[in-house]
């Protein structure tokens, strides 16, 4: 019998973090480097060995480059958007071939820790949405040879809403502050409960101060960035009753906090760690009773859809059937539902907003269907989005079994809500 995990990943440029859900304390649990317990940050590195003929990835890597003659191949991202290719061992690779081997190697380097190891959901967190990135990662399940459904891929913004709010309640009961501070800079994000609603809604807004604050900027003088960012934390924590904050990124590692920790600490509860986003990402991947949240609040971010999206039945109750439900990515919203029409070649598409409440209705006619009899013209209606705010409705023409076979059309109606 194989153990079965489900785990979280953050995949970042120049480290990788991984989490597994430990079925005893039935919460996420880090995974350390192999050979120094210590330290959770995976360096994306591979390194091929001549001498073994095999491939290293992380701290392996790192190591075996020093003991084995062979071949360093790092700086895998920045290569990515290059179309670069590299010749190892007499077989060329593309930087895409190497990124894809890099991930799963990382994974892999977790389960060859177990005799009967497989993966029953991966969710990666990625710093934000990135096209080129999410379609690359979105063939890694045929590299890992298991279902598409297995792996899924999601945002840092997300994976700490999933933290943060499978921690206690008494920790989120008023207004949450997260500070992300990378290499790139300070993001902060304020998530703010409203209870008053049905759904009741979580309003996330999101600051860039990295052109305020960066690593780069201050160079040595961490006490001029603990004043900076003591000031900048004093404003923005006036703004709202925020009840705990939770810092991440390697802004954070060094011990540099003195004055901004006075700041943020008065009266408030205060986390610190660099695994939040792998093991929201792990809360992710379970699902179940962690995902129940979900149900009951509507999250509105800069990503997530704001609107259910469905067709009327034009009877006597004006029944909604949705399509896709909003409240999630929109880059991993989609739906499909089957109609038959009933004497008539139009469909009413029915967009409803989560946040203000308002409904905005669209009948479409589909043109250049054959005449077939009553309830014999079978349509695939499905939704597609570009962004947040657009996309299309489509509309497949599925005939209706071999009677009347299907001409294959296709419409598109474009909206933007």
């Amino acid at each position: 019998m194989s153990d079965l995990f489900y785990i979280g990943m953050d995949l970042c440029p120049d480290f990788t973090q991984l989490s597994y859900y430990n079925d005893i304390t039935r919460e996420p649990e880090s995974v350390s480097q192999l050979n120094n317990k210590e330290t959770y940050l995976m360096p994306n590195v591979l390194f091929y060995s001549v001498d073994t003929e095999h491939w290293y990835v992380g701290s392996e890597a790192s190591e075996a480059r020093f003991n084995e003659k062979g071949i360093v191949v790092d700086n895998i991202f920045e290569h990515l958007a290059a179309n670069e290719s590299i010749t190892v061992a007499d077989q060329v690779y593309s930087y895409e071939d190497l990124f894809l081997m890099m991930v799963k190697l990382h994974i892999d380097s977790f389960l060859y820790r177990y005799e009967t190891a497989e993966v029953k959901k991966l969710v990666i967190s990625i710093p934000e949405y990135d096209a080129e990135l999410f379609n690359l990662l979105s063939r890694l399940y045929e590299l890992m040879e298991v279902s598409k459904d297995t792996v899924e891929i999601t945002s840092h913004l997300d994976s700490g809403l999933y933290y943060i709010f499978n921690q206690p309640h008494e920790i989120w009961n008023n207004s949450v502050a997260l500070y992300d501070y990378s290499n790139d800079g300070l993001i902060y994000y304020r998530i703010d409960v409203t209870r008053n609603e049905e759904p009741q809604l979580i309003q996330v807004t999101r600051e860039d101060y990295s052109s305020v604050m960066s690593l780069s900027k201050y160079g040595t003088d961490v006490y001029q960035m603990d004043l900076d960012f003591a000031h900048l934390a004093e404003t923005e924590l006036k703004k709202a009753y925020i009840s705990a904050v939770f810092l991440t990124g390697i802004g954070f590692t060094n011990k540099w906090m003195k004055r901004s920790t006075d700041v943020l600490c008065a009266g408030r509860r205060v986390f610190a760690g660099q695994n939040i986003y792998t093991k929201g990402a792990c809360y992710r991947a379970v699902g179940g009773e962690y995902a129940e949240f979900y149900q009951d609040y509507f999250v509105n971010t800069k990503e997530n859809v704001t609107n259910d999206i469905g067709i009327t039945l034009g009877d006597e109750d004006d029944t909604f059937v949705p399509i896709i439900r909003g409240g999630s990515q929109w880059y991993n919203t989609s739906g499909n539902i089957s109609v038959i029409l009933d004497d008539t070649d139009r469909i009413t598409i029915v967009y409803r907003d989560l946040v203000s409440k308002e409904e905005r209705r669209e009948t479409v006619r589909i043109h250049g269907l054959p005449q077939r009899p009553n309830k014999t013209t079978k349509l695939l209606l499905s939704v597609e989005f570009e962004s947040p705010h657009a996309g299309a409705v489509v509309v497949k023409d599925l005939g209706f079994g071999k009677l009347f076979p299907t001409t294959n059309k296709i419409y598109r109606k474009e909206f933007t809500v």
